[in-house]
């Protein structure tokens, strides 16, 4: 978790204070904080929690491709590093559409991708196919990506992982071929 506050400077002792709220107060129960000046791109944003880091990549389209390719899956770490990340990042079904979850929940593999269900909607969704099914397995195959790519990168969960990095990683792991030509051209800054 971060947390942006306001200051309250006492010069006469040589004090910084915070108030940083009841929601924000975990953050301190770990023992050291960083503190660092406001980013510019946080200037508008009110005093307490941050939020998590927006992913630009796993928006772009064009990388949806790579994404589901099944060296860059292999180069990732495999389906069964992909639902290692699922089980320890989704703690419950991921079928909106429904009355009933049960309390179990199993890896569901479609596709490329796979998604946590519970095992009524795991018996109900088995062998059917739909765009929503192939949309939440791209979201999560695209989320565990960034997130593996991110961490080789030696890069926090509270940044952004940026095209030339994705792009590093997949040079790095022999799978450029597998970038769409329009994606290269941008990493590299050609038109």
């Amino acid at each position: 978790m971060r947390v942006l506050l306001r200051p309250v400077l006492v010069p006469e002792l040589g004090l910084v204070v915070l108030k940083p709220g009841r929601e924000s107060l975990p953050v301190f129960h770990r023992g050291r904080v960083l503190v660092e000046p406001e980013p510019k791109n946080m200037r508008a944003l009110p005093s307490g929690a941050v939020p998590a880091v927006r992913q630009p990549l796993a928006e772009d389209k064009s990388l949806l491709p790579f994404f589901s390719d099944e060296r860059v899956i292999r180069a990732a770490g495999g389906a069964g590093a992909l639902s290692d990340w699922l089980l320890r990042h989704v703690k419950s079904c991921q079928w909106p559409h429904g009355d009933y979850h049960h309390s179990e929940t199993v890896i569901h593999s479609y596709g490329a991708g796979a998604m946590v269900l519970c095992w009524h909607c795991d018996n109900q969704l088995r062998d059917q196919t739909s765009e929503s099914l192939e949309q939440l397995t791209q979201q999560n195959l695209t989320a565990w990506m960034i997130d593996v790519i991110r961490h080789v990168m030696n890069g926090t969960q509270e940044r952004e992982l940026s095209l030339a990095e994705l792009s590093w990683w997949a040079v790095c792991n022999q799978v450029v071929d597998a970038l769409p030509e329009a994606v290269s051209r941008r990493s590299l800054g050609l038109p």
